[in-house]
């Protein structure tokens, strides 16, 4: 195939994958924000609100808000407010975008390492309409996950020139855009590893553990060194990991087994999807451990069985077990078994696995007819249309926040964190029952009992919540309106004071310790 031929056919792909995920993402333009996390992130974030200022870039640089230091993606929200305004369209179309990109950048660095075109198409298009994709894509939160992807593909693109060319500007390229990466999100962590992955396949570079590939690699492992660091630190002190207590080390190890077993079934199976999957936290279920390891060991046994006819397992199997690590629940923050977050970059590896496989077992089989590879073609297109058809449903349902969590509950019926964002009081008080300690539907509940006016329920369920977190501004708020409520001025004082301790901007809490300012001075004049 001369090369004008290789350009018009691999331009061919880029419109075709283009399409599918217009088709599958595009309604989400139309979506609103969904109440978890957009608000903290985006809605009522004052410093995103504000746009690219100078108060706002010094924020985005030094903030642990949301327990994560991840910069460029702050910067990227205030730019899409300062160019287009706040409507939740904008940043829904700006990660649809990103999304686009990483697919084209994936399609493109796959035919230049491998020399396939079809082949990467098929690993491109997978990875663009997979359902499991869908929540990075079309969460507002979850820009991070596909802005560092963007970015580390744009590394791995930059590493390809280099290893093909041999020009240093590569290379300093190939560390700018990982570090971009990690100032987006700090999942690629993982990335060195990575890169000597690929140069076992498909680039041969690696015919012996030359020291030269190991060498060319140490400034990555020490910029990955210091976000690790810097990642547990802000993670720990601000409260997003749990603790051995509360999820013991050996339930974490039982539960990342079981996890991935659970990402290759939902890879074969994208089916009953949801934004929030609980943490069993004391109980795994054995038939999942087993099942993880079973298909743990399998993948091991295969990639070192195989490493000579079918290397691509080595480095595909080793991909996906290697950048789920991270997040795979060993530290542990929030209270998710799994996510289909997670899945964004790792299921590349699978992909690949999955694409070269059965092509080359077809071929294998049919003594390198050309006939298999049609029918091999046929196959994967097939699959493709119906993942894209099925990602297109996954998308709606992700509409807005109520659609969102009515899809969850149905999904996991006994999902408290949608139960918590429904907010119904029976909901709320159910949540509490299957969480004693989750402080969202402990708050939730209480400020739905105030609004019913239920003011002594509610300081039941508010004081918990108190005592469990004493980093919540708007638990003290409501604390002290119903000790306003009840003439207790000192402790409604005290209260609102811990509000504006918490968060010196918060404007309800401003205005009620004035309202208290001027019944105690009142009380003060009475003779």
């Amino acid at each position: 195939m001369n090369h004008n031929k290789k350009r018009i056919y691999f331009l061919c792909g880029c419109f075709f994958l283009t399409l599918l995920i217009a088709f599958a993402f595009l309604p989400v333009i139309t979506f609103d924000y969904i109440g978890y996390d957009d608000a903290k992130y985006v809605s009522n974030n004052p410093y995103v609100q504000e746009g690219l200022n100078k108060q706002s870039i010094y924020w985005a640089f030094t903030t642990k808000h949301a327990s994560n230091w991840h910069p460029l993606t702050w910067l990227s929200y205030m730019l899409d407010n300062s160019l287009f305004g706040n409507k939740p369209g904008i940043y829904h179309w700006t990660n649809l975008n990103f999304h686009i990109v990483n697919t084209l950048l994936l399609f493109l660095i796959m035919t230049q390492m491998t020399g396939h075109i079809f082949r990467s198409f098929i690993v491109a298009a997978l990875f663009g309409v997979h359902p499991l994709h869908v929540e990075s894509v079309v969460w507002i939160s979850e820009r991070k996950d596909v802005l560092s992807t963007c970015m580390i593909l744009f590394s791995l693109y930059a590493y390809v020139k280099y290893v093909n060319l041999n020009e240093k500007k590569y290379y300093i390229l190939l560390l700018l855009f990982y570090l971009l990466s990690l100032l987006s999100k700090p999942m690629m962590v993982t990335y060195p590893f990575v890169l000597l992955l690929l140069d076992y396949w498909p680039l041969y570079r690696m015919k012996s553990l030359a020291s030269k590939f190991i060498l060319e690699k140490i400034p990555l492992f020490i910029m990955a060194f210091i976000f690790c660091l810097i990642t547990l630190w802000t993670q720990y002190s601000g409260g997003a990991c749990q603790s051995l207590e509360t999820i013991s080390m050996t339930t974490r190890i039982l539960n990342a087994i079981a996890a991935y077993g659970w990402y290759v079934n939902k890879l074969f199976a994208p089916i009953n999807l949801a934004v929030f999957y609980p943490h069993p936290q004391t109980n795994v279920p054995l038939i999942s451990v087993i099942w993880g390891a079973v298909l743990i060991i399998i993948g091991i046994y295969c990639a070192i069985g195989f490493r000579y006819s079918f290397p691509y397992i080595m480095t595909g199997f080793c991909w996906f077990l290697g950048t789920l690590f991270p997040v795979i629940g060993l530290v542990q923050v929030g209270l998710q078994a799994y996510a289909d977050r997670y899945t964004y970059v790792p299921l590349i590896g699978l992909f690949i696995v999955i694409t070269w496989g059965v092509f080359d077992i077809l071929l294998k089989i049919s003594g390198q007819n050309k006939r298999s590879f049609k029918w091999g073609a046929a196959v994967f297109v097939s699959i493709i249309l119906i993942l894209t058809y099925h990602c297109s449903l996954q998308v709606r349902t992700w509409k807005n926040g109520t659609s969102v969590f009515q899809h969850a509950l149905k999904v996991v019926p006994d999902n408290f964190v949608a139960m918590t964002h429904l907010g119904t009081i029976p909901l709320l008080k159910k949540a509490v029952q299957l969480r004693p300690n989750y402080i969202p539907a402990l708050y939730n509940l209480g400020t739905a009992l105030i609004h019913k006016g239920k003011k002594d329920e509610a300081l039941t369920y508010l004081l918990k919540a108190a005592n469990l977190n004493a980093k919540h501004p708007n638990i003290y708020n409501n604390l002290g309106g119903i000790y306003y409520e009840q003439k207790k001025y000192t402790l409604s004082l005290l209260n609102f004071q811990k509000a504006l301790t918490l968060n010196p901007h918060h404007v309800s809490a401003q205005k009620n310790i004035q309202k208290v300012y001027e019944k105690i001075s009142k009380k003060k004049d009475c003779p």
